[in-house]
């Protein structure tokens, strides 16, 4: 509520509205329309209010606090941009979300209702220009209707296969008087497995001879993961850019899926007789393009949103179901089973194991000095991962599938990773992470292409002491297109090399610690002194210009 006036507003509505939603930060950039909005939650004592350089910044921002909730619960991530220009910035956040399934609340400003379709200055079609790529897009136009659409916003949201949802919020709106009070907060449980499908998935698997798991990102409970392991002795892969999804250290993890992909993880589902996919949306990375999965293979789909059952590969068994109930449902239906009863399913799933540790480790090489090889660069990153309390955030770089094939993680939540290809989100959304976990020691890895579009918001990480680390993996070059270039346009490389500054030295001009490596030999002490400083961090990792993917890897798109 304004200090100048006693009059409650639409505005002072929409934050009350998100508290009682259990929203506790929002991001955002100052705007006309927004103004209100943004008085309002400033002097709510229950919200913390972060402004950035940039509205895509603040949408990966609100995705990244969104997936660094509970593992079995959902933290809201809430971004706000004003109308015209800033809707149009935030857009490739809510796509973004969108693809990945991540819930998220855009609060957009509009321009008042009494102005629209005269081409008022910086007006949109709010409706029309993100309804492709959300859940749901609204404009509100009563301001008693306020606590009404804001619940089913939130609701929408979070319920079901999770993703963005937009809120338009025109000025005459959030400067209107309300008397209104916010609902009460509620949840939609998400559906049980139903018992005949389950019965029919286990009996295809107490029959089957060579069983596999596949994870996706809506499977988030790996305990559940693991018991249907155990039940099973079928081996475990996770989609790509999901490989935090269960432990590596269980002997029934056989990699990831997808652009960096061990053979031997491939060959496992290639070889399956009855296949087990869990919130798997089958994306073409994963697939390979969708060459991988064998026709002759029994599948058992399990997901949460009815429409992603067949869309890809029908179904053998298709459950609408929350994948960790389901895989605990299906673990229960096998009990006192025992499908393995001649051992033969984990000596399999053993010896691929112990194939799949072999071509794990990664090979450094001759230590390198002026430039650092992405064999010990790896090797330092790993070193991060076995570090209690870091969480790793792997942005769009060409450095990534050396992370996918060599990096291991054991902790829960300890890894992340964007499927839905927009550059520049590993930053931004680590600070959304640190902000979420605060206990936790959040480290971003993201190429210098990647980091540069978003660079200007160190100053944001500096101003809002989030101590984030960032990993410029710096190549001075777009990586991944330079390899498609070199592989399958002959060697011709057009706009994919880059001048960059000295990135240490900017981060101390903005005021984060900048360290700068030129060397193999460098790394242990630089990743060590990252570790011990208490604010944001940004060390410049100098490579090659050429240095690109792990030996034997091939840009897929170039095949």
């Amino acid at each position: 509520m304004s200090e100048l006036s006693e009059v409650r507003t639409g505005a002072d509505l929409v934050a009350d509205c998100l508290v009682a939603e259990g929203v506790t930060h929002v991001f955002g950039l100052p705007g006309t329309t927004v103004m209100d909005l943004i008085d309002a939650v400033a002097q709510n004592p229950h919200l913390r209010y972060l402004s950035t350089r940039h509205e895509q910044v603040a949408g990966f921002m609100a995705d990244g606090f969104s997936r660094a909730g509970d593992s079995l619960g959902v933290c809201l991530g809430v971004c706000l941009a004003s109308r015209g220009p800033g809707a149009a910035n935030l857009s490739i956040a809510v796509q973004n979300a969108h693809d990945e399934s991540i819930p998220m609340l855009a609060l957009i400003g509009q321009v008042p209702g009494s102005i629209t379709e005269r081409r008022s200055f910086e007006e949109m079609d709010v409706v029309a220009a993100f309804r492709p790529f959300c859940k749901w897009v609204v404009e509100i136009h009563q301001v008693d209707r306020i606590p009404e659409l804001l619940q089913r916003a939130v609701r929408t949201a979070v319920s079901g296969r999770p993703g963005p949802v937009v809120v338009s919020l025109p000025l005459d709106v959030l400067q209107a008087a309300a008397a209104a009070a916010p609902g009460p907060r509620t949840r939609i449980h998400a559906p049980a497995p139903a018992p005949a499908g389950v019965a029919e998935a286990a009996r295809l698997l107490a029959d089957a001879e060579r069983p596999a798991i596949i994870v996706g990102g809506g499977a988030r409970d790996p305990e559940a993961v693991l018991r249907l392991a155990e039940a099973t002795g079928a081996p475990v892969v996770t989609t790509w850019l999901r490989k935090g999804a269960v432990p590596h250290s269980d002997p029934a993890f056989l990699g990831a899926l997808g652009y960096g992909a061990h053979e031997v993880s491939d060959r496992l589902v290639r070889e399956a007789d009855v296949l087990v996919a869990l919130g798997c949306r089958f994306s073409e990375f994963t697939t390979k393009r969708w060459t991988l999965v064998p026709e002759s293979a029994a599948l058992v789909h399990i997901d949460i949103d009815p429409e992603e059952l067949g869309r890809v590969y029908p179904p053998t068994v298709g459950i609408v179901s929350d994948a960790a109930t389901a895989a605990t449902a299906l673990a229960a239906a096998l009990d006192g089973v025992d499908p393995d009863r001649d051992g033969r399913r984990r000596a399999r799933r053993t010896a691929l194991r112990k194939e799949f540790d072999e071509v794990c480790v990664p090979v450094e090489g001759a230590p390198q000095t002026g430039v650092v090889s992405s064999g010990a660069l790896t090797a330092a990153v790993q070193r991060l991962a076995n570090c209690e309390g870091v969480a790793l955030v792997q942005d769009v770089h060409t450095f990534g599938p050396w992370i996918a094939r060599h990096v291991s993680v054991d902790r829960p939540r300890s890894y992340y990773g964007s499927a839905g290809g927009a550059m520049a989100w590993g930053f931004p959304a680590a600070m959304g992470m640190a902000l979420a976990r605060p206990d936790d020691r959040v480290v971003a890895i993201s190429g210098d292409g990647s980091f540069w579009m978003v660079a200007q918001d160190l100053e944001t990480c500096v101003r809002e002491d989030i101590p984030v680390i960032t990993v410029i993996v710096n190549n001075y070059a777009y990586g991944n297109t330079r390899d498609r270039q070199r592989t399958a346009h002959g060697g011709r490389y057009h706009g994919v090399f880059l001048d960059n500054p000295d990135f240490a030295e900017y981060a101390r001009i903005t005021g984060a610690l900048g360290i700068r490596v030129t060397s193999d030999a460098e790394l242990p002490a630089a990743f060590e002194k990252a570790l011990s400083h208490p604010g944001p961090v940004l060390i410049d990792v100098v490579q090659d210009r050429m240095e690109g993917l792990p030996p034997g890897l091939v840009p897929p798109a170039a095949k």
